[in-house]
């Protein structure tokens, strides 16, 4: 049996208000806006970078996504222990500083993995979670995961694990 083609084709997202959603995946990630089928009666947009896409809809009921908000902990925050969609970037600078200039931080991370993949967590008007990844090569991504430990900023794999000294755990970088 062949294996059917498939891919991910959007990740979807309910909004409490869709124009300060569309600014913020228009400036601060640098989606851009495409075409929404015209026929949807209700409020959206669709938004592309690269082959990723996001759609949002807004909500129907006002506050319903405030009063039903998941309430992460902040360590599930922080390691990424929560729903999100990843994006696979470039660079994580541009997306931050857009971040630090509209005054927000991420939510979580920096760390990077063993296959030399660095991960941070941002995280929209509403909350929902966007993880940005990079490709580090392997010098490259050595010399990170010390520095973002030594710098204080690296996060552990999971909450509740504790955070290793990148030299007791893989040497010298």
């Amino acid at each position: 049996m062949s294996e059917p083609r498939a891919w991910l084709h959007h990740a979807a997202f309910v909004v409490s208000d869709l124009d300060r959603t569309r600014d913020f995946y228009l400036a601060v990630l640098g989606f851009e806006e495409i075409h929404r089928p015209t026929n949807f009666v209700f409020r959206g947009a669709y938004f592309r970078l690269g082959e990723a896409e996001i759609h949002v809809v807004e909500e129907k009921t006002p506050g319903r996504l405030r009063d039903n908000a998941p309430h992460w902990e902040p360590d599930e925050l922080q390691t990424g222990l929560v729903h999100h969609v990843a994006i696979m970037v470039g660079s994580f600078e541009p997306y931050l500083a857009a971040l630090r200039a509209r005054g927000l931080e991420r939510v979580g991370g920096f760390r990077v993995r063993d296959d030399f993949i660095e991960q941070v967590y941002i995280a929209d008007p509403d909350g929902n979670v966007i993880e940005l990844l990079q490709q580090l090569d392997e010098p490259t991504g050595r010399r990170r995961r010390q520095q973002i430990y030594d710098e204080g900023i690296a996060v552990p794999v999971a909450p509740g694990y504790p955070l290793i000294d990148p030299r007791e755990q893989y040497g010298e970088p």
